[in-house]
């Protein structure tokens, strides 16, 4: 077998700038496509399929490496819903004595814990004094694929990396407000 397909794909068609991607009608499948398939379907939102309350819920950038286990990598964009109440279990953001992370959230006989996806990193456990605020719940995650044409290195350009620290993550209060300057603190506050 050659290259070449034996089934191309269809030519795109032109479509308003602002209009929406289709959904295809049939799942992907992991082996070869059915020439028979309908290729697209209605278009799909993704503001509507990540975003269940809008007017609490914002983007935040991944940087570091402590949450691979969960399939979070550095870069990644995270879908964050301040209304959502943390279970155990949740992955969360939160900042712990003024620093921003994404964990796991843990409740168990000894109180609140939050908890890497990475062996390397020890969990996060809350001594009398320790500052904890639980800035909102993780519903979803966006992982982009670099192009054939960009470096394919696992790692954002240090221009790019929020505050240029690894597992360092700084949401806005508000999703219509832009994000405040590094150092400075927001959220509800709950002492562990």
């Amino acid at each position: 077998m050659t290259g070449d397909s034996e089934f191309p794909p269809p030519e795109p068609e032109s479509a308003p700038a602002d209009s929406k991607p289709p959904l295809m009608e049939s799942p992907v499948a992991a082996g070869f496509p059915s020439p028979a398939e309908q290729y697209a379907g209605m278009p799909l939102d993704l503001n509507e399929l990540l975003v269940r309350n809008p007017p609490a819920t914002y983007f935040v950038r991944a940087s570091g490496d402590s949450m691979t286990g969960a399939g979070i990598r550095s870069g990644d964009i995270l879908v964050v819903d301040r209304s959502l109440d943390a279970s155990d279990g949740s992955i969360v953001i939160a900042n712990v004595d003024g620093e921003f992370t994404v964990k796991f959230f843990r409740t168990g006989p000894d109180g609140v814990r939050l908890e890497p996806a990475n062996p390397r990193y020890r969990a996060i456990s809350f001594r009398e004094g320790m500052e904890f605020r639980l800035f909102g719940v993780v519903t979803a995650m966006i992982h982009q694929y670099p192009l054939p044409d960009e470096p394919a290195t696992g790692r954002l350009p240090a221009e790019s990396r929020p505050f240029g620290q690894d597992d360092d993550l700084e949401p806005p209060s508000d999703p219509a407000e832009p994000p405040p300057s590094p150092g400075k603190k927001r959220g509800r506050s709950k002492k562990a």
